[in-house]
């Protein structure tokens, strides 16, 4: 069966199910604030979540701390890319690739621009489009940014 993308912005827990503990204190909380300009898009097969991520049109809660940073991208056309995760046994199939493909037809047209705090996931998403465009100070220490 093809993954498919859905939007499960009105059923958050299909995917805040998934994410590890310290990712999901890391949105859960905040979700009601940015339900209204994010949308949630799991990948699944049949009724199992693969894995997913939020696409934010606003400041996310995970960027608050460089908020100015993330506002210029938002001015610019750009949507977020936050919290994008696929469980262990669903990694090293494509499906994070096949994530960003289905986020691309589903947004015609549209940037995105995300941050990650492993360098080493930098070729992931190079080979998916992105360019490394700058290193931030984050308060967990060294992030860089993405955009494509």
């Amino acid at each position: 069966m093809e993954p498919l993308l859905v939007d499960t912005t009105e059923n958050p827990e299909m995917f805040f199910d998934l994410l590890p503990p310290d990712w999901r204190e890391g949105i859960e909380p905040y979700w009601l604030e940015y339900r209204q300009s994010a949308h949630i898009l799991a990948l699944l097969a049949g009724e199992e979540v693969l894995g997913g991520g939020i696409v934010f049109a606003t400041v996310s809660p995970d960027a608050l701390s460089y908020r100015e940073l993330a506002q210029s991208w938002f001015d610019r056309g750009f949507l977020y890319i936050g919290f994008l995760y696929f469980s262990e046994k669903h990694r090293g199939r494509g499906l994070g690739s096949l994530w960003i493909t289905l986020l691309r037809q589903a947004f015609p047209g549209r940037k995105f621009w995300l941050t990650i705090d492993d360098r080493n996931l930098a070729p992931f998403y190079e080979r998916n489009g992105f360019d490394l465009v700058r290193q931030i100070d984050g308060p967990y220490g060294d992030e860089w940014l993405l955009a494509g």
